[in-house]
């Protein structure tokens, strides 16, 4: 088996994030999924956050922040596609669209997906702020329509890779609220199609039974 060790919660979107990159760039490593009510001891002793994903080396190094993985990965694919996914020319507006939603987008998912947790007479209030991103990126989409529905760049980055996972974790909360949002904005529908219907969707969201040390260890991705 391999010896990368990925802690890992299949609906979790950071989590998704960090097993999308490590499947397209075909690196295998052992999954170990998460209850997040029951951590295991190694995922609490070595993750400063305690929570998911988090990537074990075999040679023991620690990477735990999803972004950071997904990096490694393109770093360590065997194909040389680090700048095709992260180039240079379009660096600074990547990272500017992946901080917007892991620190503004997903503060406000949280609070509309998961209102019972928070205020929920404000759930509504957090759903319209949500939206603004998604209409912002849509329009954005738009603009971008000639290049095949790239956040950033004539090419699809990590930008995508990033992002899609949230919007997704948005989208099933809408239908869950009987919110038919996504039929306003069509370019991020059809953007979000293109992750949802890729060949290797089924793979990284495959349902792998809670770890314990009794058990094997399960290899990812399986293609």
């Amino acid at each position: 088996m391999y010896k990368h060790i990925l802690y890992s919660f299949r609906r979790c979107p950071y989590a998704i994030r960090a097993r999308w990159a490590l499947g397209i760039c075909s690196i295998k490593v052992n999954l170990r999924e998460v209850d997040l009510k029951n951590k295991p001891k190694e995922l609490i002793q070595k993750s400063s956050a305690k929570t998911v994903p988090l990537l074990i080396l075999k040679n023991g190094t620690i990477i735990e922040e999803s972004f950071e993985i997904v990096e490694w990965a393109l770093l360590n694919a065997k194909d040389n596609i680090y700048e095709e996914y992260f180039p240079k020319n379009n660096k600074k507006e990547i990272l500017e669209i992946i901080k917007e939603n892991d620190l503004k987008f997903k503060f406000h998912l949280d609070r509309f997906k998961y209102s019972e947790r928070y205020e929920q007479n404000e759930k509504y209030f957090h759903f319209l702020e949500a939206r603004k991103f998604i209409s912002k990126w849509n329009k954005i989409l738009n603009q971008n329509s000639q290049n095949k529905l790239w956040l950033v760049g004539e090419k699809e980055s990590i930008a995508d890779w990033c992002i899609w996972p949230f919007i997704r974790q948005f989208k099933i909360a809408c239908e869950s609220n009987q919110i038919f949002e996504f039929e306003n904005h069509q370019s991020i529908r059809l953007w979000l199609s293109y992750f949802e219907n890729h060949k290797y969707f089924k793979a990284i969201m495959h349902k792998y039974t809670v770890w314990n040390e009794s058990e094997s260890e399960k290899s990812f991705p399986i293609f």
